[in-house]
C-alpha cells in the first residue's frame, strides 16, 4: 500500500482530529479537496454565506511592486512564520513597531554574532578517544586513527547542536536560508563518515561542520561564490566521489549534480548535454582532500590525477574549450556554466519561491515574478539578498492567496511549535551539556527523524522532496505515517512529559497561563477577543465566525452561554494565582482552547 494519500483523505484526516462537530464546510477542507490543481482558492471578502467566505478561483497576478496594503499582526506573523521557524510574541512586537520596509530589513539583517560551536557533551556515556574535554569545542581537534566512535559521537553532537541554534534563533532569516541551501546543496552526514576514503571514518564530524559553516556564515552571500567554495569542501569531495576522479576512472557524479541540480536545473531552457557532463567530470579532475586527520584538512589541486586534455563543451555552451591549466579549469568551468544567466538565475529563483511561497508556479506566476526576480538577480551579479529584498517586500508576498496555503514542513511545526509557545528546550543548568544536547537530540532523532525530515540526514542529493519533486511537493510531508504523529506531537507537549538526561529533567509542557497572559489584560477576560487573539497567533488565516463561536462554547465557556462564565473564573483566579481550584478551572479551558486551535487542519498551514 502506498504511503501517500490524497488531499480530501488528508484533510478528513486532519478535521476529524477536531473536538468541534461542525456544522459547517471547514474552508481549508474545500481549499485542498481536489486533486487535480485548478488555480489556488483563497479566503477573499466576507460574505452572508453559512460559511462567512467566498472563495474565488483565478490566477495569482500580484506581482513585485511595494507592497503597500495594511500593516498589522496579520502581516508580521506571515513575515516571521516564512522566514523563520515559528516565532516569539517579542519578535512580533519589534516588526510591528517598524513599518513593513524596516521590518523586513530586519529580517534580512544576518550581521550577528556567530555561534558558539558544538561541544563534547558525550563524553558521561562515550569518553573522548582524544582526550578532550567535556564541554570543550571539538571543532578544530584532530581525532586519532581509529577513533570512528568519538567521530560518530561528534557528528551526532554536529546534529544536535543545529538544532539548538534553530529553536534559539532571532527574528532574522539566517537559520532558515541555512537550512535552504543545506537542502540544496546537501551532504549526508552518514553517508560522508561512511564514504569510502581516508580517515573518514574518524574524521568526518569538523569537515561536516565546516559545510554547515560555509552556508550560515553568509547565507544572503553571493552564489556564485558559494557554488566555487561548495566545489572544493572536503564533505562535498566525499558526498559526491568527485575525490575519486581521476584522468584513467573519471567519476561523473559531481559534475552531473552540479549542473543538474545546483545550477542549471532541468527546465525546459537547460540544454546541457551528456557530453557537457563528461567533460565536466574531466575538468574536475585532480582534486584531493588531505590532512584530514590533522587540524589543518584542505582540498589542493594533485597534477597527477588530473586529466590534460582539452575539453570541448556543446552548443548549449557556445562550443566552448577549457583547455589544460590545471586548477584554474574549475573556475573557468564555473564562469562558463554562469554565463547561462538565464537559465541560472531562473532556475535557483523557482527554487527559492517554492522554498519560501508555494510550489505552484504558473505561467502567470513566471512571468510576473520569477523573470523579474532572475533579472534582479543577475544585474546585482549573483547576490541572494536583493533578490529575498524584492520578494518579501512585494505585494506577492502578502497576497491572500500565499497565505495559509503551505503544509508546514516537519522543522516549521516542531521548531515553530516549541518556540510560539515558549517550550523548555534550553535546560535550566548550562553546565549540563550531555542533558541540553540530548534534549536537542530527542527532537531532532526522535520527533522530527518520525516526520520525515531531520538535521544532517537528508534522502538523497535532490534534497527533501516537498521543496522540488512533481506533482504533489509540499504534500509528500503528509502520509499514513507522518500524519498521527504530527498530531501525537502537538498533543504531548499540552499533555506534558519529562525528558531526563544526566540527572537533570526538563519539563515539556506548554505554559497554558503563561501563554495568554502574553496579550493584554483585557483580552485575556474577554473571551471573543481571546479565542480571536488566539487564532490570529496560531492560524495563517481566519475562520468563520461560527467556528469561533462553537470554540469559544465549547473550551473557554464549558459549553454555557454566557461570556461571564470564562470572565469570572479568570478573575478569580487572578485574584488568588495560589488558588489551586481556580487555577485548574482556568487552564482547564484554555487547554481545551489551545488543544482544539492546534488539531484545526489549520494549524498544519502556514
Amino acid at each position: 500500500m502506498s504511503n501517500t494519500i490524497n488531499r480530501r483523505n488528508l484533510f478528513s484526516l486532519l478535521l476529524n482530529k477536531s473536538k468541534i462537530n461542525q456544522d459547517v464546510k471547514d474552508p481549508l477542507f474545500e481549499k485542498y479537496s481536489r486533486k487535480i490543481f485548478k488555480g489556488r482558492r483563497y479566503q477573499s471578502v466576507k460574505s452572508a454565506t453559512k460559511s462567512g467566505f467566498t472563495d474565488r478561483v483565478v490566477p495569482v497576478s500580484s506581482g513585485l511592486n511595494p507592497y503597500s496594503g495594511s500593516w498589522g499582526k496579520q502581516e508580521v506573523l506571515h513575515l516571521l512564520k516564512r522566514t523563520g521557524y515559528g516565532f516569539k510574541k517579542a519578535d512580533v512586537d519589534a516588526l510591528l513597531a517598524l513599518n513593513m520596509t524596516n521590518a523586513v530589513n530586519a529580517v534580512l539583517n544576518i550581521n550577528i554574532t556567530a555561534p558558539a560551536p558544538p561541544v563534547n557533551s558525550y563524553n558521561n556515556y562515550s569518553p573522548d578517544e582524544s582526550n578532550l574535554p567535556y564541554g570543550a569545542d571539538w571543532t578544530n581537534d584532530p581525532l586519532p586513527v581509529g577513533t570512528n566512535t568519538t567521530n560518530s559521537r561528534r557528528i551526532e553532537s554536529l546534529s544536535q547542536w543545529s538544532f539548538g541554534l534553530a529553536c534559539n534563533q532571532n527574528a532574522t532569516i539566517k537559520e532558515k536560508m541555512t537550512w535552504f541551501w543545506y537542502h540544496f546543496i546537501p551532504v549526508d552526514f552518514e553517508t560522508v563518515r561512511s564514504a569510502p576514503f581516508s580517515h573518514a571514518g574518524s574524521n568526518s564530524c569538523r569537515i561536516l561542520y565546516s559545510y554547515l559553516k560555509m552556508f550560515r556564515d553568509n547565507p544572503l552571500g553571493n552564489y556564485k561564490t558559494l557554488i566555487r567554495k561548495m566545489a572544493t569542501q572536503p564533505a562535498m569531495m566525499y558526498y559526491l566521489n568527485n575525490q575519486a576522479n581521476t584522468k584513467t576512472s573519471p567519476d561523473e557524479n559531481f559534475a552531473r549534480e552540479l549542473m543538474e541540480l545546483f545550477t542549471l536545473g532541468k527546465d525546459p531552457l537547460s540544454q546541457y548535454t551528456e557530453v557537457d557532463v563528461i567533460q565536466a567530470a574531466k575538468v574536475l579532475t585532480g582534486w584531493r582532500v588531505i590532512n584530514l586527520n590533522t587540524a589543518t584538512p584542505s582540498t589542493n589541486f594533485d597534477t597527477n590525477f588530473h586529466d590534460t586534455s582539452n575539453k570541448q563543451f556543446s552548443s548549449f555552451f557556445n562550443n566552448t574549450v577549457i583547455s589544460n591549466a590545471g586548477a584554474s579549469e574549475l573556475d573557468a568551468l564555473i564562469d562558463m556554466i554562469f554565463t547561462k544567466s538565464r537559465v541560472v538565475s531562473e532556475y535557483i529563483c523557482r527554487r527559492l519561491y517554492r522554498y519560501f511561497i508555494y510550489y505552484d508556479i504558473d505561467a502567470t506566476i513566471e512571468s510576473n515574478i520569477i523573470i523579474p526576480l532572475a533579472q534582479t538577480f543577475v544585474a546585482n551579479n549573483w547576490e541572494i539578498e536583493p533578490v529575498l529584498n524584492q520578494l518579501f517586500k512585494s505585494q506577492h508576498f502578502y497576497d491572500m492567496a500565499n497565505r495559509g496555503v503551505y503544509i508546514k514542513s516537519p522543522f516549521d511545526l516542531v521548531i515553530g511549535s516549541l518556540r510560539t509557545f515558549n517550550l523548555n528546550y534550553t535546560v535550566t543548568d548550562a553546565t549540563n551539556f550531555e542533558a541540553q544536547y540530548r534534549v536537542w537530540n530527542y527532537f531532532n532523532n526522535t520527533v522530527l527523524s518520525g516526520l520525515e525530515q531531520t538535521m544532517g540526514k537528508i534522502p538523497n542529493v535532490s534534497g527533501w522532496v516537498a521543496f522540488y519533486q512533481n506533482p504533489s511537493f509540499h504534500e509528500y510531508w503528509i502520509n499514513s505515517s507522518t500524519t498521527q504523529k504530527r498530531f501525537d506531537f502537538l498533543n504531548r507537549i499540552f499533555n506534558g512529559y519529562n525528558l531526563t538526561y544526566n540527572s537533570h529533567t526538563t519539563r515539556i509542557e506548554v505554559d497554558l497561563i503563561g501563554f495568554i497572559q502574553q496579550f493584554s489584560p483585557t483580552i485575556c477576560a474577554n473571551p471573543d477577543l481571546l479565542v480571536a487573539e488566539c487564532i490570529l497567533y496560531l492560524l495563517p488565516i481566519d475562520i468563520s465566525s461560527t467556528q469561533k463561536e462553537q470554540i469559544k462554547i465549547q473550551s473557554l465557556l464549558s459549553n454555557q452561554t454566557s461570556n461571564d462564565y470564562w470572565t469570572s473564573a479568570w478573575t478569580l483566579y487572578l485574584n488568588d494565582t495560589s488558588n489551586t481550584t481556580n487555577k485548574n478551572s482556568v487552564k482547564s479551558r484554555l487547554k481545551s482552547l489551545l488543544v482544539t486551535l492546534t488539531q484545526l487542519a489549520e494549524y498544519q498551514l502556514m
